[in-house]
């Protein structure tokens, strides 16, 4: 029996105001979701396979994240540390558990659609000095770009969400030395992303930290304006990541490109083309 529990959705009237929130902000908070039993299991699974030398040296060339673990620069010692657990669904049913999760995978479906599908998932471990702390947003490039002369989408408008992030802290970042994630509010109606310098404002807006408890959960639109606050404190972070795209997404970007290509072939073609068909050249040929 697995340690992750099925949930309880929330009420329609609950999600419809969680999920409007959401489309306003670019992100919300929600408080108390997983149990302590729940949370410990995942970080110990998660250091059990970061720490593991050959979960480290795996590499699938294949995976949009080919390295399962990836390693960040320290920002003092400039030492690079395991930082990100990726593919974690393929490595233990823990977190593929967690991707129907209540009342997380009904929140997915009324912000995403009731068909959803899966896009993502991953563990960030946090030690003090090591963290994503450059405003960005989830692209290199905005998905409704607006020009110079033109500030902001419309608030009226209902931005479109092709896919989206739960968050999942997995431990206290209750004050701002623990490394919260913080957003600035309303930036996905930007039409661009954060600039580099700071004050990083829009329209008003200041950042917002999201100071949780570990169970807590916080969802974001990619185009939100965000990035964790550096980790000045003596603890580690942990914070589960899973991703929900909307189906026609998965059909036209996923399954469409599917189709076989006898390696043979593939070795034969230049690359252009293998980028193109978003292959790689067969080893050894």
């Amino acid at each position: 029996m697995s340690i992750i529990l099925a949930g309880e959705k929330f009420s329609r009237e609950k999600t419809q105001e969680i999920v409007g929130r959401f489309y306003r902000d670019g992100f919300v908070h929600i408080p108390n979701v997983l149990t302590v039993n729940e949370i410990k299991a995942l970080v110990d699974k998660t250091d059990q396979l970061m720490d593991d030398p050959n979960i480290r040296d795996r590499i699938n060339p294949e995976l949009g994240d080919p390295k399962y673990v990836q390693l960040y620069k320290h920002s003092i010692t400039g030492e690079e540390q395991p930082f990100i657990l990726r593919n974690c669904i393929e490595l233990d049913e823990i977190y593929r558990d967690m991707l129907l999760r209540e009342p997380i995978f009904s929140l997915a479906e009324a912000v995403v659609g009731k068909d959803n599908k899966f896009c993502g998932a991953n563990v960030l471990r946090n030690t003090p000095g090591l963290s994503i702390d450059r405003w960005h947003t989830d692209a290199e490039e905005a998905y409704f770009p607006l020009p110079e002369d033109i500030k902001r989408h419309d608030s009226k408008l209902h931005m479109p969400v092709f896919w989206f992030t739960v968050q999942f802290p997995l431990t206290d970042t209750d004050s701002i030395e623990y490394g919260p994630t913080e957003y600035v509010p309303e930036s996905h109606y930007s039409g661009r992303t954060p600039p580099k310098e700071e004050p990083v404002i829009f329209d008003g807006n200041e950042p917002a930290s999201v100071f949780a408890k570990a169970g807590d959960v916080y969802l974001h639109d990619p185009m939100c304006w965000h990035r964790g606050a550096p980790n000045v404190s003596s603890r580690t972070r942990y914070l589960f990541q899973t991703q929900y795209a909307v189906n026609w997404a998965y059909t036209r970007f996923g399954l469409y490109n599917r189709v076989p290509v006898p390696e043979d072939e593939l070795a034969k073609s230049n690359d252009k083309l293998l980028n193109l068909l978003g292959r790689t050249r067969p080893i050894g040929k």
